[in-house]
């Protein structure tokens, strides 16, 4: 049986950096950031066989996101200002709710990630059935696919931070995959990234 496999979109927070939503950043022709995140994960499930993205949304609320997110599932995070912790914490709620096996977690503003990048991430877990990362910049980061015994550690994390010790921990104790990923690096943080980002892709 097909391991049942939760993906969440991760964008919810305040995007400061960014001076603004962040998440309607046009990024390709008329193209936000965070509906390029989304078509992508919808192709990745669809392709993968498995449930279409949900994301996590808090800042920025409006009803442009809320279009956008529309046919998505939506979980609004109320906690957005603790920070990442608190989407990952509504992220493993979510996949503890559906009685997933795992959870692939992905940052919407990953914007060089693309749809095979994704399936080998999905494979790779679906071969062994370990906790399986990407690995770039000299360290394991996401996107990443959790499993359900890693989801209460998820729920334990606190403040402005992701899961990355989660799968520190894992890499020391020899049960991660570890994907070489080189485009998750990039990543849109402020308005001088997205102008890279364009400059790049004309």
């Amino acid at each position: 049986m097909k391991p049942n496999i939760i993906t969440v979109i991760l964008a919810a927070g305040a995007s400061s950096r960014f001076h603004g939503a962040k998440m309607l950043a046009k990024v390709k022709g008329n193209q936000s950031l965070l509906a390029r995140s989304i078509v992508s994960l919808n192709k990745v499930t669809a392709t993968a066989g498995i449930k279409a993205p949900a994301v996590v949304l808090g800042a920025h609320l409006n009803d442009e996101i809320m279009a956008i997110t529309a046919t998505s599932h939506q979980i609004i995070n109320p906690d957005w200002q603790q920070g990442l912790s608190s989407s990952v914490k509504h992220a493993s709620q979510y996949a503890i709710e559906q009685q997933a096996d795992a959870l692939l977690l992905v940052l919407a503003d990953q914007v060089a990630i693309d749809v095979d990048d994704y399936l080998h991430l999905i494979e790779r877990y679906q071969q062994n059935g370990l906790t399986s990362c990407a690995f770039y910049r000299q360290d394991v980061g996401v996107p990443a696919i959790f499993l359900a015994k890693d989801f209460a550690v998820l729920m334990s994390i606190d403040g402005d931070k992701g899961a990355k010790s989660i799968l520190k921990q894992h890499d020391k104790n020899n049960s991660l995959n570890i994907i070489p990923m080189e485009q998750a690096q990039f990543d849109i943080d402020t308005p001088a990234d997205l102008a890279r980002w364009l400059d790049n892709k004309d």
